[in-house]
């Protein structure tokens, strides 16, 4: 498992961070592309805007992963958590200050996340290897469905 930590924290530092310019596997190259990055350029009101009628938000999104994240971590710490799903999209609508926070509390966790990936010794569990593998195309879909939000809450 060793030898695939490394592809595995570019790739989530690519979708949660973004890139430098260097080499890119699922977004653009050009920075400011990683969810953190690409919601940092909206306002509050165009993160709590859905795009069709009932449908989620860019928050509903960045508190989805930020929750998604922590449940994930518990699995770190030897547990088998047990969270509502649909308490992760309880945040629709926030406001500036709200929004600034859930922006920073989204980035602190994946911080977190990555600490729990390196300091894994034992990686024998395949419950948990697909787990933690997992959390790259969700990543992943969060941050497309997002993409597509926001080139309408941008126009």
């Amino acid at each position: 498992m060793e030898s695939i930590l490394k592809p595995l924290l570019d790739l989530l530092h690519e979708l949660y961070i973004g890139t430098s310019g260097e080499q890119s596997w699922v977004i653009d190259r050009k920075p400011g592309q990683g969810f953190t990055a690409a919601i940092k350029t909206i306002s509050a009101q165009q993160a709590s805007t859905p795009i069709v009628e009932g449908g989620s938000t860019i928050a509903a999104h960045t508190e989805h992963l930020r929750w998604s994240i922590y449940f994930a971590l518990e699995f770190f710490k030897g547990k088998k958590p047990e969270g509502n799903w649909e308490e992760s999209w309880k945040i629709r609508q926030v406001d500036e200050a709200q929004w600034t926070k859930l922006q920073q509390d989204l980035l602190d966790a994946y911080e977190k996340l990555v600490v729990a990936i390196k300091g894994v010794t034992d990686w024998s569990n395949p419950f948990f290897v697909q787990g933690v593998l997992a959390l790259v195309p969700h990543a992943a879909y969060h941050l497309g469905a997002v993409k597509q939000q926001l080139t309408v809450v941008q126009a």
